[in-house]
């Protein structure tokens, strides 16, 4: 088994960017025709805006087609960027193949791609990541994966006439690209972000491009102290030849906020190849370990957190799903490699300055700066009510408006409640003080329902009831558990479901869903609703225990079976509608199916882990091989599901391995999907953003 430490991360993600282009090979290489070969696909790829697009392999030999293809996107003006090393490498290996060849080609898309970079510099210095045509957080200034910092390298490169750039500009050429490069390092001081007491510390990924303010980026990206991208701007002005007293400064103050905030005595460990599905990322102690930095330290308090594409801070790595886990630098040790160039740097050119730094020191979360993995609070302000273990939660909900226009949060105590929850009315948010001890539990089947009718609606048998009309509802932090096949008949898996529903938008998250007998987490709206789950443990013994009608999207859930099949979807009515599980993991008591459907549904298994309990086969027709005829005689009516088998699977794992149903084929999904984008916005066809209500309701969901 490889095993690699984290601080090696920063380095090859680095390297990653590069590696579809040779810019590194030997002088001789670029005379050869595979080179001219190469160099001609990579003007191929050159927009008109003369940049190119990133993530393409442009060395792999393209077919007739795909050569079409690619000059069919070349009047593209929305895809250029610097991103990942983007139009920085194909500068660089036309720039060697020109001195190589002589062929004025070559030059030709060396210049447009030099006058791509330079049209793109914003008034103020910056750049952001993509352009001519920007959308979302590619407005903003981006230092983010090294861009700006990469771009201005290049510049000045070329503005010093160094090699491979000699005789590829002209005097004009090569002064604008200096001009460009003296603006980025004002861009630089002018965005370096200063704590609460207005000290100087660092920089984020990104900042607004109007107010320099940090920004967000992707969801994972939040506005932060930002260690790695600030450690490659601390290198980059530390190489100035005659810095002036406001880089001095910048410096002097980077350096101490790298020291004041290094880690100590942690060590972080990757298993297998970089976003392997097989391998983990964990953090464990170790005295012996050298610093390390997170990257990411929020703006409150300047401790670290690690994220994942719901856009809300974890402490600590294990809390965020195997695909951003694993596919992300989250610690490095990219400041180390500044503090001997610091010392000789700072002794020559600012030594009245100069601030005490060591490697040797305790860090941040050793000397009580910092607390490494502060939890969440709840602010108790913030809800409207208040739930003790000797009272009903329904009279809280009871004391919520009719139709409330912003949402009713309720904080239910820690403490067994036995009694049956019905919510009838929309923005209904109940909070558990902690999901393993805040337990609603009851015993109840169709037959033997408690309640079945409340304010003139028909109440399905259930723990937790949401009629038709409670929409927009949260249930978090809460245990919730029909436990009839336990107390009342032992063994009888009939349906008992914890959670039903007939509304949409429901939110569950941080809570256990537990039946003992079939669909535990039923939520069937009419005509198909829209449901997200995020951090449940569901446990059944019964079959279909996560069972949606309409869209669902659950994430970092995982699911303990005994025997039958785990998931179902209902997607009748529309194509569109289907049950997306993502970083999630199935283990079951004996061998189990993972799913089955009874009528037309669409399942999105993505980023998920299966034990060797859960049966080497896809998710099926219940009804596989029967006629319609043999149902009849049972009593029982045929789907044929004339839309046919829609399974997708993308970076799962099987322990044990599997006979290739598990393989991916997102590429015979509608549309084509990447793995990235299959997101809750996604799986809701952009109509409701359940991650984004979740944010803006942190300070009372928090866990």
């Amino acid at each position: 088994m490889l095993v690699m430490m984290a601080v090696l991360t920063a380095s090859a993600q680095r390297g990653r960017g590069g590696r579809h282009l040779p810019t590194q090979e030997n002088d001789d290489f670029y005379k050869t025709a595979e080179a001219r070969r190469i160099g001609d696909q990579v003007l191929l790829y050159q927009r008109v805006t003369g940049g190119w697009p990133k993530n393409i392999n442009m060395s792999r030999p393209l077919s007739d087609e795909e050569r079409s293809e690619v000059l069919g996107d070349k009047q593209r003006r929305d895809d250029s960027t610097t991103d990942n090393g983007a139009t920085s490498m194909q500068i660089v290996f036309l720039a060697r193949l020109w001195q190589a060849t002589g062929d004025v080609s070559y030059k030709e898309g060396f210049v447009r791609g030099v006058e791509y970079l330079l049209d793109g510099q914003y008034d103020n210095g910056g750049w952001p990541q993509f352009w001519p045509e920007m959308h979302g957080y590619q407005v903003h200034i981006t230092y983010n994966d090294d861009a700006m910092v990469n771009t201005m390298k290049l510049l000045r490169n070329i503005a010093d006439g160094k090699q491979p750039y000699q005789g590829m500009a002209d005097a004009s050429l090569r002064d604008r690209c200096a001009k460009a490069f003296n603006q980025g390092v004002e861009c630089m001081l002018a965005t370096q972000m200063r704590n609460r007491e207005g000290q100087l510390t660092v920089w984020c990924q990104q900042h607004d491009r109007e107010t320099f303010a940090p920004a967000a980026a992707r969801a994972y990206e939040l506005p932060s102290y930002c260690s790695m991208e600030s450690a490659s701007i601390v290198r980059l002005l530390m190489e100035l030849p005659h810095p002036d007293e406001r880089v001095k400064r910048a410096v002097h103050a980077a350096m101490a906020w790298f020291d004041k905030y290094k880690l100590t005595g942690l060590r972080v460990i990757r298993t297998g190849p970089w976003a392997s599905p097989d391998g983990d990322t964990r953090m464990v102690e170790d005295p012996g370990a050298p610093p390390l930095w997170s990257r990411y330290y929020d703006l409150k308090n300047c401790e670290p957190y690690v994220c994942d594409r719901d856009g809300l801070p974890r402490r600590r790595l294990e809390d965020i799903g195997h695909e951003r886990r694993n596919g992300y630098a989250w610690f490095g040790n990219r400041p180390a490699e500044l503090y001997p160039l610091y010392d000789e740097w700072a002794d020559r050119f600012d030594p009245q300055h100069k601030v005490t730094i060591s490697l040797k020191t305790k860090g941040a979360n050793e000397n009580g700066l910092i607390q490494m993995f502060r939890q969440p609070v709840k602010d108790m302000a913030d809800f409207d009510a208040v739930v003790n273990e000797d009272e009903r939660i329904q009279t809280a909900i009871e004391k919520a408006p009719e139709r409330p226009e912003k949402p009713f949060k309720i904080f239910i105590r820690k403490g067994i409640y036995r009694q049956k929850v019905i919510i009838d009315r929309p923005n209904i948010v109940l909070v558990g003080e902690q999901r393993d001890s805040t337990v609603i539990v009851l015993a109840e089947t169709e037959k033997t329902r408690t309640v079945r009718e409340y304010k003139g609606q028909d109440v399905h048998h259930g723990v937790v009831v949401l009629l038709e009309g409670a929409d927009d509802c949260i249930i978090s932090g809460l245990t919730v558990y029909n436990n009839y096949g336990t107390v009342v008949e032992p063994g009888n898996t009939t349906h008992q479901m914890a959670v039903y529903g007939r509304a949409t938008r429901t939110i569950i998250i941080n809570s256990n869903i537990w039946a003992d007998g079939n669909d535990a987490l039923s939520l069937w709206a009419p005509d198909g609703g829209m449901y997200y789950h995020a951090d449940l443990f569901l446990r059944c013994p019964g079959v279909d225990f996560l069972c949606p009608r309409g869209w669902c999207y659950a994430t970092r859930c995982r699911f303990y079976g005994d025997g039958r099949a785990i998931l179902w979807h209902d997607g009748r009515g529309d194509q569109a509608k289907k049950l997306v599980v993502t970083n999630s993991e199935f283990d079951a008591k004996r061998p189990t199916v993972l799913g089955r459907y009874h009528h037309d549904s669409q399942f999105y298994v993505v980023n998920c882990k299966m034990s060797a309990q859960i049966l080497d086969q896809t998710i099926e027709h219940a009804y596989k091989g029967r006629t319609a005829e043999e149902m009849a005689k049972e009593g029982k009516v045929l789907d044929p599901c004339p839309w046919g088998q829609r399974v997708y699977y993308y970076g799962c794992r099987r322990e044990g391995g599997h006979s290739g149903w598990l393989s991916d084929n997102l590429q015979q999904a509608p549309g084509k999907p990447e793995f990235h984008g299959i997101t809750a916005l996604w799986t809701f066809d952009g109509r409701w953003d359940p991650e984004a209500r979740i944010r803006d309701l942190w300070s009372v969901l928090a866990y």
